[in-house]
């Protein structure tokens, strides 16, 4: 533990230094919070709590990509540092830790500033409509699927960082995710994970647990994989978005180690 920590403390510095990631996450930052402040969706909910749950669905489009975009040369570049990459080796520290830290340092940079201001703007609202409530709905969206969507984003940011040029990987990664988040049956050509329990939005979860409007769950759609959202049902897409991350942060340290093996 005390590995990870010290491995997730130095790269969250270097990922702070480097201004490519918040300058890469704050446009999307700011989108999100005028969309917040302006679009129907969100204001026009007559719940409180139910304009969180409408938020976290623009921050887990928005900002969660931006995780990703920013992140997305990370996992090349900290194995195409071969001088960096042997010296950490030969540390005792298990090599399971500095990868943990080498993951989630950088996650944390890029997505500590959304974070805060998801939680300040639930705080604000909840003052001002007297609703106890919109924290509890602001606490479980950011534990159930802001912070997953962002694990997941990263994970295959960095998948995708490792198996094509940076600029590829991020136009990949933005059609990827719009398609998995905002493309539900009736306006998608191809099968969708949009409103299914494998959509990286988290809307089974932000249904049942967050208050979102209800149509964020199936978007329309019918089927085995867009069942009712329900606790259980929840916690099913809530499994499945962080199983799929792990299959890709597996996958990305696995292509990233035999692309530089192979220049060796």
């Amino acid at each position: 533990m005390t590995a990870m920590l010290w491995s997730l403390r130095y790269e969250a510095l270097m990922a702070a230094r480097r201004r490519a990631v918040q300058g890469t996450l704050l446009p999307l930052l700011l989108l999100t919070l005028l969309l917040t402040a302006t679009s129907p969706i969100v204001t026009g909910q007559s719940d409180p709590a139910a304009e969180v749950g409408a938020a976290a669905v623009l921050v887990n489009t928005l900002c969660a990509l931006g995780t990703g975009l920013a992140l997305t040369d990370r996992l090349r570049r900290a194995h195409d540092v071969r001088d960096t990459t042997e010296l950490l080796a030969a540390t005792p520290a298990p090599a399971a830790a500095r990868s943990a830290g080498q993951f989630l340092g950088p996650l944390l940079t890029a997505l500590g500033p959304v974070v805060l201001l998801f939680l300040l703007g639930a705080a604000v609202l909840a003052a001002a409509t007297a609703s106890g409530t919109v924290l509890l709905a602001a606490t479980a969206a950011l534990v159930t699927a802001i912070v997953p969507a962002a694990l997941l984003a990263a994970a295959l940011g960095g998948l995708l960082g490792a198996l094509l040029p940076p600029a590829a990987a991020r136009v990949a990664l933005t059609l990827v995710w719009i398609w998995a988040c905002q493309f539900p049956p009736a306006f998608s050509p191809v099968p969708t994970p949009t409103g299914t329990l494998l959509s990286p939005i988290g809307g089974h979860a932000l249904v049942a647990w967050a208050h979102a409007p209800r149509i964020w769950a199936t978007r329309d759609g019918t089927g085995a994989l867009r069942p009712d959202a329900t606790d259980a049902t929840a916690l099913l897409n809530l499994v499945l978005v962080l199983a799929t991350a792990a299959l890709c942060y597996a996958l990305g340290h696995l292509v990233a180690r035999t692309r530089r093996h192979g220049a060796s």
